[in-house]
């Protein structure tokens, strides 16, 4: 899993489910929402905070 701010567009995009050098799950948070259990793993971040920083 990998997780990438853009500052820019105000979001997080959420890489999920490696396949052939490629992710085929990549849903886009913006700010305010939490990631979802679907990623493999608890994870509770604030993207707000993410996006601030």
């Amino acid at each position: 899993m990998y997780a990438i701010r853009e500052r820019r567009h105000r979001e997080v995009v959420v890489l999920t489910d490696p396949q052939d050098s490629e992710y085929r799950t990549r849903p886009v948070h913006k700010p305010g929402e939490t990631l979802p259990e679907s990623i493999g793993a608890h994870v509770e971040w604030d993207t707000d905070a993410l996006l601030r920083t």
